[in-house]
């Protein structure tokens, strides 16, 4: 068995011996989770930024890792949680054999029940052999119940930008055409900040950029989107990670030399994870927010990425993708 650490951050070394690097090597090679979320690149920026108080329990194990957080809460008494478990798209049981991870994870959490009340295991697939592992062994000691869902719809890039855009409607064509030419009448041109962005970049600069952009967005003018709090805490956090890791992809929209729009998102393994995209309030007409996608996997069908996931459940972006990956949470009280 492992050796246990608490930590306020993956970017110390796990017993002294593992890095956020070998955790996500580990997380690579995890099947039926939503990869990119389970990372360090989104679970260290969001412990930092929604559930700083709650303390780490980080463990190696001998097939993977368990990478959860400590809290306490007058409703639930204490709790264990993944380090991401604002919109519960992590899953913190990692590693390449489900059964004998999920095994190793379960009996490590019931030697450890004096310790916590409730235990709460998000970003599990429903018909996952880690799902079916954890029930088995948990279900021994604990009362387990089935928690919230969580949809993501995904878009393959397979064929690039016009294999994409082949797969869609006749009237959605029809349409992106037709804003892509508005965008160009108006004499919007783009900046791609892909792969070639240097590793040593100013990100928290780049960061501010993007921030300007969303500021003057429709949701920057409510005091919604990342504007400040959490939420601006959250991301400030992930693009520096993002671009070190050469893992950032900015479109930018640009008038002249103003920036109008902004759609970025994080690289991982042959997956695009879109994180925002953001348009000045004045351009709402030129449909913006369709033509930065659009412009978006036309420049990742280059870098051959081939798969778009947008992120959680939405309404307008069934439009843009094939699939809905859907994960849930298992939720465990201590007793029976």
């Amino acid at each position: 068995m492992g050796d246990a650490t608490e930590t306020g951050s993956l970017e110390v070394d796990l017993a002294a011996t593992v890095s956020a690097a070998a955790y996500d090597e580990a997380v690579a090679r995890t099947r039926d989770i939503d990869l990119f979320c389970s990372s360090s690149h989104w679970i260290a920026p969001a412990h930092a930024a929604f559930h700083a108080s709650c303390a780490t329990r980080i463990r190696a194990l001998d097939h993977g890792f368990l990478a959860l957080a400590a809290g306490r809460s007058e409703g639930l008494g204490r709790y264990l949680a993944p380090l991401e478990a604002m919109w519960g798209l992590a899953c913190p049981v990692i590693g390449e054999d489900a059964r004998k991870v999920g095994t190793e994870a379960a009996r490590y959490l019931l030697s450890e029940r004096h310790t916590w009340d409730v235990l709460w295991l998000g970003g599990i697939a429903r018909q996952s052999e880690l799902f079916s592992t954890l029930v088995r062994e948990l279900k021994r000691d604990v009362t387990l119940r089935v928690g919230p869902t969580t949809v993501r719809y995904r878009a393959s890039l397979e064929g690039g930008f016009d294999g994409w855009l082949g797969r869609r409607s006749a009237l959605f064509r029809k349409r992106i055409r037709q804003a892509m030419r508005s965008v160009e009448f108006a004499g919007i041109r783009f900046e791609w900040l892909g792969p070639t962005l240097a590793r040593d970049a100013d990100g928290a600069a780049l960061f501010e950029r993007i921030h300007a952009v969303e500021t003057r967005s429709w949701k920057g003018q409510e005091g919604t989107g990342f504007v400040t709090g959490d939420m601006r805490a959250f991301y400030a956090a992930m693009v520096p990670r993002l671009v070190a890791a050469g893992a950032l992809r900015v479109l930018f929209a640009k008038r002249g030399d103003e920036d109008v729009a902004v759609c970025f998102g994080g690289v991982f393994e042959g997956t695009y994870r879109g994180l925002q995209n953001s348009f000045d309030d004045r351009f709402r007409d030129l449909s913006l927010g369709n033509v930065m996608q659009g412009e978006t996997i036309r420049r990742l069908g280059h870098e051959g990425i081939a798969l778009y996931d947008l992120g959680s459940e939405m309404d307008y972006k069934q439009r843009f993708a094939e699939e809905a990956f859907e994960t849930m949470t298992l939720l465990g009280v201590r007793g029976r």
